[in-house]
């Protein structure tokens, strides 16, 4: 997989939060973006491909569960870190029902804010790593020419390191 810098999707109300975390996070080599809002999330992940997104749970429009959903049906390998300030365990266990990589509570530190999205993406690889070398098994077994393995490599890589 490639050493490139980790893409961040950053989803909170708090415009300033957004903005403040954005800035720690590209000082420390990150690639992020932000989004106000679960729509302009959606949006940015119809154009980009994230590793790991950061999403406030409670949120206008659509709440941090709905808008996990909807992240994972458009990028089914995203690690999602959900934060609150108002969390419940009813929350908590919903997110890992939807296959949230982890569930903080505000205020948390940067530094640890920080660690949690490197182990989240350190997951990431690992899955993608790991489905790359199934499909590679499989494909190998299929008897393909020469040229459809070539060919059916380069795909692989396309699909899984994005």
């Amino acid at each position: 997989m490639s050493d490139r810098p980790t893409r961040l999707l950053l989803i909170d109300d708090e415009e300033e939060l957004v903005n403040y975390l954005s800035k720690r996070f590209k000082m420390k080599g990150l690639d992020v973006q932000g989004a106000n809002s679960g729509p302009a999330a959606l949006e940015l992940a119809q154009q980009s491909t994230f590793d790991v997104a950061v999403l406030d749970l409670k949120m206008p429009e659509m709440d941090g569960l709905e808008v996990l959903g909807a992240l994972k049906e458009e990028q089914p390998f995203l690690q999602v870190i959900m934060l609150t300030g108002h969390g419940s365990i009813d929350s908590a266990l919903e997110s890992g029902r939807r296959d949230a990589f982890k569930f903080l509570s505000k205020p948390y530190e940067f530094e640890k804010l920080l660690e949690v999205v490197g182990e989240a993406h350190a997951e990431r690889r690992r899955f993608l790593h790991e489905r790359f070398q199934e499909e590679l098994e499989d494909m190998v077994a299929q008897s393909l020419s020469p040229r459809e393995i070539m060919d059916e490599t380069q795909r692989l890589r396309r699909l899984y390191e994005q």
